[in-house]
């Protein structure tokens, strides 16, 4: 038995991006890319619980999709997970299918 509890398979990166709270916008690496979120590579990092926009370049194309802080890594970064939004969902479509087994489920980013 697999201990893999994640529902979409990730794309693993790195991508160009940046990333966003309240307070100013920084440049980083996103790594761990999905349809549902990502790990966001950044010395600097809010807490858990923290509202985010996260954008990542995916080929020539930029998604600038709304998110939240899931945990925190002090030494690397951040894990968020994506909101559900029109911009979420294109990076999903954009993104192809990304099932384990190979199907794309967009229905589950309007949950």
């Amino acid at each position: 038995m697999s201990g893999e509890r994640r529902e979409f398979v990730r794309q693993r990166g790195p991508f160009d991006g940046s990333w966003s709270d309240s307070s100013c916008e920084r440049a980083c690496r996103i790594t761990d890319l999905s349809p549902n979120g990502c790990f966001v590579d950044s010395p600097d990092a809010p807490p858990p619980g923290t509202a985010v926009i996260v954008s990542v370049m995916l080929g020539e194309a930029r998604f600038t999709v709304p998110g939240q802080v899931v945990y925190l890594d002090p030494r690397q970064g951040f894990g968020a997970r994506f909101l559900p939004s029109d911009s979420t969902r294109a990076l999903a479509y954009a993104m192809g299918p990304t099932e384990p087994d190979g199907g794309l489920r967009g229905s589950s980013l309007s949950d």
